[in-house]
């Protein structure tokens, strides 16, 4: 009786060994965290060079056992678009690459977006990346371009909006204390600075305003470079509404909701206001097509004002490092009582991540990761460098101590020199005297929905051109625009 209690209570045992083992391996205790797979990362960048990420690489494959390589290449922006698209339809493009502002409609289908949740390092699941966050995170530009629905497509490192660059000398000179913050001080200041001689040739530019711009292909047009954003920061400004609330058909030659009773389009107003710079009956007449170049004007100081993003920066630097030159806040459209609408125009470029990819090693056999595992470790990597490092720890590995107060979005947008997209980093640029404008500009910058930028771009320059060269209607000139643009969508 003794033997056969004993030999029951082993097969109890036994049987509950068994049970606590695999209760203990479904629920992931006690077993090994996913660590079979490792996957190499490849990313395609186009204005960085590769040092611009390579602490940040490091840093992060120390805390991070699944990743292995981490590639960047710089490609060559002529053909990038071209160039992405042929990678990712044979499945050998990059992990993570750049997209423009406007690209989320036209490459939605090429596209993962970041998971809602991931897994930590407890193996409990954690909210990732959602649209509240990245309207909490980062100027509001980013949640209307990058997020569609509930799906957050793309994050960017830095947010570029509009500014004005002023040579201080000719300001100081013509008896102008601080650079315009309207478009009515502007008006002054463009009709106090501008000389021209008595054969009627510009020898002083008061602004780079009024034609169009300083495209390759566009050979008859003008010399301003992005002449089309300003017009389209113009429009902003004055209330267009660029398309409508479904953001399927341009209407930015059309009255919006609060325009009832007049006499014209805000956009046309708009298109009329950029012209009358390069009107010769104009009193504001400072440009036209026969000028030089608007960057090479401003850093020869024969043009007192132009509008630009902060790229321009180290190139006036290097090509004028004496120039005495500062930077200010774009003019916004204020009257005498300071009513009026605050907008800036961004443009910039965000990293995404590729929806699939063919998982082989060089030498074609099958990758130990699959393209799921490979989505998650892009996602995971690119939140670390546009999020920071607190902000993912809990979906990474523990940092060490000399690295635990690293954040890589701080660091590139220090070292770059260029504004940030974060809030929390803007806040810090406020201070610094060339990228503060820039920064704050970020906080009210705006953008629309363009079907192709670049095609966009062409439009809006033919209708400068219209106006400016060929005596068109701005009326005329602005719906032939529109259809244009709405052709475009509809391709």
């Amino acid at each position: 009786m003794k033997k056969k209690n004993k030999k029951y209570l082993e097969n109890k045992i036994i049987i509950l060994f068994f049970a606590v083992f695999i209760a203990l391996t479904l629920s992931g205790c006690g077993a090994p965290k996913e660590t079979s797979y490792k996957v190499d990362l490849e990313i395609w960048g186009l204005f960085d060079d590769s040092d611009a990420f390579s602490k940040a690489i490091q840093e992060y494959k120390k805390r991070n056992s699944r990743v292995g390589a981490i590639t960047y290449k710089k490609m060559p922006v002529d053909s990038y678009e071209n160039d992405l698209r042929d990678a990712l339809a044979i499945g050998k493009g990059p992990d993570i690459f750049l997209i423009h502002h406007t690209w989320l409609a036209k490459h939605l289908d090429k596209l993962e977006p970041a998971p809602l949740e991931m897994g930590t390092g407890n193996g409990e699941k954690a909210v990732f990346i959602t649209p509240r966050k990245v309207q909490e995170y980062f100027a509001d530009v980013v949640q209307k371009d990058f997020v569609n629905g509930s799906n957050v497509y793309a994050l960017p490192l830095s947010v570029d909006s509009l500014a004005l660059y002023y040579n201080k000398d000719i300001l100081n000179q013509a008896g102008i204390s601080r650079p315009p913050k309207t478009w009515e001080e502007f008006d002054s200041d463009v009709q106090k600075i501008t000389k021209i001689d008595s054969f009627g040739n510009i020898i002083l530019a008061g602004a780079a305003m009024g034609v169009s711009s300083d495209r390759p292909e566009n050979l008859g047009g003008g010399k301003i470079n992005r002449a089309t954003d300003i017009l389209t920061l113009l429009m902003m400004q004055a209330g267009t509404e660029m398309f409508d609330s479904e953001r399927k058909m341009a209407k930015f030659s059309e009255f919006s909701s609060s325009d009832t009773g007049k006499d014209k389009f805000p956009g046309q107003m708009a298109l009329e206001y950029y012209t009358k710079f390069s009107n010769l009956n104009s009193s504001q007449y400072t440009w036209n097509a026969q000028m030089h170049n608007s960057i090479d004007a401003f850093v020869e100081g024969k043009t007192a004002m132009t509008i630009n993003y902060s790229w321009l920066i180290p190139r006036i630097q290097d090509k004028a490092p004496k120039l005495n030159f500062g930077i200010a806040p774009v003019p916004q459209n204020k009257d005498q009582n300071n009513k009026g609408i605050n907008a800036n125009f961004a443009n910039y470029w965000g990293l995404a991540v590729s929806k699939s990819k063919i998982m082989a090693t060089d030498e074609g056999q099958p990758a130990t990761a699959t393209n799921e595992q490979r989505i998650t470790e892009a996602w995971r990597f690119l939140a670390y460098l546009t999020m920071g490092s607190e902000e993912i720890s809990p979906f990474i590995g523990a940092a060490s101590s000399e690295v635990a107060g690293y954040n890589p979005a701080e660091e590139y947008a220090e070292k770059q020199r260029k504004p940030a997209a974060r809030r929390d980093l803007i806040e810090k640029q406020k201070e610094d005297l060339l990228l503060s404008p820039f920064a704050q500009g970020n906080l009210i910058a705006r953008s629309w929905p363009e079907p192709d930028n670049l095609a966009v771009e062409k439009i809006f320059d033919e209708m400068i051109d219209d106006v400016v060269l060929r005596n068109e209607k701005s009326g005329e000139v602005i719906r032939q625009a529109q259809n244009s643009v709405n052709l475009l969508i509809k391709r």
